[in-house]
């Protein structure tokens, strides 16, 4: 074009580039600095705010890898077990921990795996042969592109708490758009949040890269093997999108005559690599009772509607791209054809949102219904396919990830992982090129508007990561951002003592605020009344507990029952009926518990006295620790 805007001449320099990673990098880790900096006297910082419970699952790992253990089991329950879990990242991490502690380690990880995104995406976005400020603004749109889930902003929960119109809790289910609540299907958030996300997102990345440049050599297909290899280790259900993606990518590229027998048997040879592991994956869900009902959690993607609004502002620029690339394809026919597949996209789309009316719960497509959607979206990518390799694939992650997140498994809503990234490219280039006529001063006006309003959730992320470190309370609002001095010391007691450590420990409850009138502040929570800190004690010393974690731990609602039974003195509200001291002689045999964890201060229940269990071995004034029978 001839007229290029200030960010288009200054966008696309390598050192800009550098100077952006670095930026990105310092805003994600900036929480954990300031939360190490503000920390309470006394206090120990956890070093998560969002989703705590399942960092702990990951610290757990770690904590054995510290131990010099390769084999894992689950923390959180005492059911009998093989130990059979491999998890190659958290290995690593654990023998970074040795050296800088859990909270540390898990973060150079999380900062280290975004920096290598961040280098990765830059990488590919050269490849689709953006103009340079196209190809900054896709690199921005892809770190910080989000929806209009900063409309309806909440810092709790996945459903509508806060008043909000009939017509748009109505729309949406009273469920709340994804780009409020789910991190992984964005990049910032996951940045912000969680490491096993960015280095998900790297290996799904890196055999991306390997398929395209496997076309006329082997050593990219060897880089794959491997690549899909870690992430069936370490992220398992990325595969099949992979998979799913690739076979979109496949048929566009044989529509458009690209495709050799040596680069399909290159393909081949990529996807292999999950062999090996996925075959160990049978072995351990065949072996390991605890790992089966594990992996029979219920995670089901929310609603299509909730899905829709959490990516509109990319969705609409990224059909708008779309538009302009079939508009612009020299060949009639295949125009023609290219906007013939991004109708049947959009009508798709729209039949979906009418059909999601009904899905509250479970599964929103059987497998029939499925394949049906699948192939459609697959027609859709075929047709919308372009002479750029790189820009099919692309296409076909962005029409078939958004209908892979409903594939008929328990485990589909962990599909959706990096989904915003092909959206957030294919809208850096709707937006870029449909200012293009626009006069430069009008055109920086027009791309810093719709920039904010992409890019608005991912701050608030960041505000709210904040807000929780300030109120010491996480996102799920039973536990604390703050360990306090007892507890802290109590960690190190356990982390010394030798031996197999079972722990009993009440689950927690949350704090709602509350104004001057006694009424609660919706959508406002204060640190725990009771920290629920089972999982915590189990994720920084390795102690198995009874019942540690919502989904680690089978049965978990009725052995959490069981827990209260036991460190209850007196029935107390939905609690009917305490243990006999007999029983609670059984209770021990049959967990083989050794320690108990109980509050000092009883926050209004009627515990049971410590003395009357066991040996105090620390006597705190927040928090006391019971040798069990002794």
């Amino acid at each position: 074009m001839a007229n290029q805007t200030a960010l288009e001449s200054k966008g696309s320099g390598p050192n800009r580039q550098v100077w952006a990673i670095v930026g990105v990098l310092v805003a994600i880790a900036f929480p954990f600095f300031y939360a190490l900096l503000r920390s309470p006297a006394g206090s120990r910082y956890i070093g998560f705010e969002y989703n705590t419970d399942d960092h702990m699952v990951y610290a757990a790992w770690m904590r054995q890898a510290m131990s010099g253990q390769f084999l894992f089991d689950n923390r959180f329950t005492t059911d009998p077990q093989p130990g059979l879990t491999i998890h190659l990242y958290f290995l690593a991490l654990g023998w970074v921990a040795v050296a800088l502690g859990i909270p540390l380690a898990a973060t150079v990880g999380r900062i280290a795996f975004a920096g290598l995104f961040l280098y990765l995406i830059g990488r590919f976005i050269k490849r689709l042969d953006f103009e340079p400020g196209n190809q900054t603004l896709a690199f921005f749109f892809v770190t910080l592109g989000g929806g209009i889930g900063f409309l309806f902003w909440q810092m709790f929960g996945t459903t509508f708490t806060k008043p909000a119109s009939d017509a748009v809790t109505g729309f949406l289910l009273n469920q709340l758009p994804i780009d409020i609540w789910q991190p992984e299907a964005f990049v910032f958030p996951s940045m912000l949040t969680n490491g096993l996300f960015m280095v998900s997102l790297c290996l799904i990345l890196a055999t991306y890269q390997a398929f395209l440049d496997s076309k006329e050599s082997w050593k990219p297909a060897i880089l794959g093997f491997i690549a899909v290899g870690l992430l069936m280790n370490i992220h398992s259900y990325d595969v099949l999108t992979v998979g799913l993606v690739m076979v979109g990518f496949l048929v566009a590229q044989l529509g458009r005559k690209q495709v050799n027998v040596g680069w399909v048997l290159r393909a081949v040879v990529i996807g292999a690599g999950a062999i090996i592991p996925a075959l160990w994956f049978v072995h351990v869900l065949q072996n390991d009772p605890v790992f089966q009902s594990r992996a029979a959690t219920e995670t089901y993607s929310t609603n299509f509607r909730s899905v829709f609004v959490g990516y509109l502002p990319l969705l609409i620029l990224g059909l708008a791209a779309l538009g302009m690339k079939a508009k612009a394809d020299p060949s009639e026919s295949r125009k023609k054809l290219r906007f013939i597949g991004l109708g049947l996209f959009c009508l798709l789309t729209l039949a979906l949102i009418a059909l999601a009316g009904s899905h509250t719960q479970g599964y929103f497509l059987d497998m029939p219904k499925w394949l049906v959607v699948f192939a459609i979206a697959i027609a859709a990518t075929a047709l919308s396919s372009d002479e750029n390799p790189a820009w099919n694939l692309i296409v076909s992650w962005a029409f078939i990830g958004m209908f892979a997140i409903y594939f008929p498994g328990l485990f589909q809503r962990k599909l959706t992982m990096g989904l915003s990234v092909p959206w957030a490219i294919l809208a850096s280039y709707g937006l870029w090129n449909g200012l293009g006529k626009m006069q430069p001063g009008t055109r920086r006006l027009c791309t810093v508007f719709a920039s904010i309003l992409v890019c608005a959730t991912s701050l608030l992320w960041l505000i709210r990561d904040l807000s929780f470190i300030n109120g010491n309370v996480a996102n799920t609002t039973r536990h604390p951002v703050y360990l306090d001095s007892d507890l802290g010391e109590i960690i190190q007691t356990l982390n010394k003592t030798p031996g197999k450590k079972i722990l009993l420990a009440l689950p927690g409850a949350a704090n709602p605020n509350a104004d001057n009138d006694g009424h609660q502040i919706l959508d406002s929570f204060a640190s725990p009344i009771l920290p629920d800190v089972a999982p915590i004690v189990t994720g920084l010393t390795g102690t198995y507990t009874y019942a540690g974690h919502w989904s680690e731990t089978p049965d978990y609602l009725k052995r959490t029952g069981e827990v209260y039974r036991f460190l209850l003195a007196t029935p107390f509200q939905s609690v009917k009926e305490v243990m006999t001291d007999e029983e609670r002689k059984a209770f021990i045999q049959k967990t083989g518990a050794n320690y108990a964890l109980i509050p000092t201060e009883a926050k209004g229940l009627p515990l049971i006295d410590p003395a009357h269990l066991g040996q105090v071995v620390f006597p705190g004034k927040t928090w006391t620790l019971i040798k069990l029978g002794d």
